[in-house]
């Protein structure tokens, strides 16, 4: 009774979004047809992840060519204090910061004007990609977030991001199949992804092949918890190429971060 009741808010909760109600059919497809379970492959990338990985530094180090970086709540400490008691008053529980100074770095030494991430919660990842590609003149950063049946988060997304970043920055409030494609339509080549959304092998392998035709040569493709399931991992064996994989610790614990870079050879 109880799963019943819960699937009828479901449905009146997305009922009440229209701009959902594709995402709506395709729950409904996924259900009727019993599509949504898959195996749980997360010991096998969890092993993969920690045989290649290397941390933030030594991955900056490579991929830049420099040694020091300062860790940017150091480098914008009230930013960050300001956001961080933001995040401390918002009434919903959303997902974690993400590697920050990893972002903002390789979006420094690329110096992107053009990015698409998808998935915000509170922001921290935005406002990492937004703190370097604010100083530069047209500029935008395109995010994409899906709204959560039942959590109500609609009003708090991106919640820890300055009001005056904000003429940088636009969300998609769809989900991925939905948004993505007219994310990047705004752009005809973009720098540099972070994708950190729909979680699923089959949500990122619908996903990673689009976000990586868009990125130019030169720029990087940044997945977050990529030891999830093995969808990173073929996603690089389709390709051929050898990721950066960087550990990553949160308040959850260890996670790893995908890096790939696009050369001329990848066109």
């Amino acid at each position: 009774m109880h799963k019943i009741i819960s699937r009828i808010h479901t449905l009146i909760w997305y009922l009440r979004r229209p701009g959902l109600y594709p995402e709506l059919f395709r729950e409904g497809k996924r259900f009727l047809l019993k599509t949504n379970t898959q195996l749980d492959y997360s010991k096998e990338a969890n092993i993969w992840c920690e045989k290649l990985s290397i941390n933030t530094k030594v991955a900056l180090k490579i991929i830049t060519g420099n040694n020091t970086f300062e860790p940017i709540r150091k480098k914008y400490q009230k930013i960050f204090e300001k956001s961080q008691e933001i995040a401390n008053e918002c009434p919903v529980t959303m997902g974690g910061p993400g590697n920050v100074d990893l972002l903002y770095w390789i979006s420094e030494h690329l110096s992107a004007k053009k990015v698409v991430e998808t998935g915000v919660a509170y922001g921290w990842s935005s406002l990492a990609i937004l703190l370097s590609i604010v100083q530069r003149e047209n500029t935008a950063l395109t995010s994409t977030d899906r709204p959560y049946p039942k959590l109500n988060n609609d009003d708090y997304v991106g919640c820890v991001v300055p009001d005056n970043f904000r003429s940088h920055w636009q969300i998609i409030k769809m989900v991925d199949r939905d948004a993505l494609p007219i994310a990047l339509k705004k752009f005809h080549t973009i720098d540099m992804c972070h994708y950190d959304s729909d979680k699923s092998y089959e949500g990122r392998m619908w996903a990673y092949p689009l976000l990586w035709e868009a990125i130019r040569p030169g720029g990087c493709f940044i997945s977050d918890d990529i030891n999830n399931n093995l969808a990173f991992h073929d996603f690089c064996k389709k390709l051929d190429k050898k990721p950066f994989i960087i550990e990553t610790e949160d308040e959850l614990g260890i996670k790893y971060v995908g890096v790939l870079i696009k050369t001329n050879q990848d066109l």
